[in-house]
């Protein structure tokens, strides 16, 4: 019976993908938006009015990529694990992972504008580095999987030739037992052929009649 793939279904990536396009797309659009894009109001500048927007976006494309990963833990992350494949990189994944929802988590409610400062610097330095990352990662994942077929293959080739090889000393063998069989029964006398018998003085006669 052949194991569960590791590799995740094409729905499954489609909407891990999904998810962070969104995710990353909203951040980097609130990072625009908030420090460089202004709108003249009563007092100054002000902030644009589609900033509030890309922050949902981003909370709400979070909450479904961390959903996605949950989904991978039980199978994706638990075979590829058993099977010593991509432990590196799944594991600074990972870690990279709990970082993000961690501080974003702080960034919602923590209330020291000095703490959110240096949370929102973390936050979106470690955030861009995401789509490198998940790249470096898928890109590790399709080589083990490329490895894994070439020893398939390689295997199967292997259990093809031992069988030849088998069977070619089964047939060496049929050959020769056919050939020792053959030689017993051309041996044997032939219907009318006289055996050889001994007289009374042990020499063997062949054919000897009986008359005077």
């Amino acid at each position: 019976m052949n194991a569960p793939p590791i590799r995740l279904g094409e729905w499954h990536q489609a909407y891990l993908y999904g998810m962070g396009t969104v995710l990353i797309l909203s951040g980097a659009l609130w990072l625009l938006f908030h420090y460089f894009v202004r709108i003249p109001g009563d007092f100054g500048p002000t902030l644009h009015p589609l900033e509030p927007w890309f922050l949902a976006i981003h909370g709400i494309s979070a909450a479904g990529l961390l959903i996605g990963f949950g989904s991978v833990m039980p199978g994706h992350v638990r075979r590829a694990w058993r099977a010593a494949r991509n432990r590196v990189t799944g594991s600074i994944f990972f870690g990279v992972m709990l970082a993000l929802t961690v501080s974003g988590y702080l960034l919602y409610y923590i209330g020291s504008e000095t703490a959110r400062s240096f949370l929102s610097i973390f936050h979106w330095v470690v955030g861009f580095s995401l789509p490198a990352l998940a790249g470096w990662h898928i890109w590790r994942g399709r080589v083990w999987r490329h490895i894994t077929m070439a020893e398939n293959r390689a295997r199967a080739s292997a259990l093809r030739s031992g069988a030849q090889a088998s069977a070619v000393r089964s047939g060496a063998q049929a050959s020769a037992l056919r050939h020792k069989a053959e030689s017993a029964a051309s041996e044997e006398p032939t219907a009318g052929q006289a055996l050889p018998q001994s007289n009374a003085k042990g020499i063997r006669v062949v054919g000897q009649s009986s008359d005077p």
